[in-house]
């Protein structure tokens, strides 16, 4: 009965501590564990272990460049911003340039407009090349033309003094022929002559007939433009032309001064 008694006691004890024994994170455990051998250090005259030689520091990199690598380096790229920037300026200079010569056309327009309203004789063939174009009918013009009446009258002897007939059809078509040619001699003679007052020409002209019609392909040319410049005009008044007069010779002199020597600056300021 006593044996029973004590075994209950002790379990209980048991228990009650096992209850009473406070919960130790694993984490906390698994540190504080300890090796089972520990090894003893060295005492007395014993060699110590020698230390682990420390490692190599790397060699520090230079922040200045070389002189080779600075020269080697290539320039700076303008930005995209300096670049449109630029672009948009020669898209303006382009613009006023092409004002300007429109200008430049439509002042020379009305100061030729005004010189041939005031002198009616400028528009005026010069008498030295009527004369030249004058001459130049005789053979080109005259000589198909007095030949078909010639040869009219030849035909008209044949058929009534000789009685030879000729078909009608032959009749009519050499003598349409040569008046066709004096018609077209009329024309030749006209663009063959020189048109520069003091130079004769050839006697053929050839050459003044190439130069006759590149002047008219280059006069009709000029037409064209002039009669879109009028055009243009219309819609601008004299006062409006005038101050567009003063503003180009003004941008012209500054371009002009932009232009001259230092040396040119100081003379022109002298006189």
């Amino acid at each position: 009965m006593r044996s029973i008694s004590v075994t209950a006691a002790v379990s209980f004890l048991c228990s009650g501590t096992v209850a009473f024994i406070p919960v130790v994170p694993k984490l906390a455990l698994r540190n504080s564990r300890q090796p089972l051998f520990v090894r003893n250090k060295p005492k007395g005259f014993g060699k110590a272990p020698a230390p682990d030689p420390p490692e190599p520091a790397a060699p520090e990199q230079s922040a200045a460049p070389s002189p080779g690598r600075s020269a080697q380096r290539a320039p700076d790229s303008p930005s995209p911003e300096n670049i449109g920037r630029k672009r948009l300026d020669n898209l303006r200079a382009e613009a006023q340039s092409k004002k300007d010569e429109e200008l430049r056309a439509l002042l020379e327009l009305r100061d030729t407009d005004a010189m041939l309203r005031e002198d009616t004789g400028a528009a005026v063939i010069p008498e030295r090349v009527a004369m030249r174009m004058g001459k130049r009918m005789i053979p080109f013009v005259g000589l198909p033309l007095f030949g078909g009446m010639g040869l009219f009258v030849a035909f008209w002897y044949f058929a009534t003094y000789r009685d030879v007939e000729f078909q009608p059809a032959i009749v009519a078509a050499s003598t349409i022929a040569l008046l066709v040619v004096g018609l077209l001699g009329i024309t030749y003679s006209l663009m063959s002559a020189s048109w520069d007052d003091d130079r004769d020409g050839s006697a053929l002209g050839f050459d003044e007939l190439s130069k006759n019609v590149d002047s008219i392909k280059s006069g009709l040319g000029r037409s064209r433009e002039n009669a879109k410049i009028r055009d243009r005009a219309r819609l601008l008044t004299d006062e409006e032309i005038e101050a567009a007069r003063a503003e180009l010779k003004r941008r012209e002199e500054k371009e002009r001064r932009k232009s001259l020597s230092l040396e040119e600056k100081l003379k022109e300021e002298l006189e």
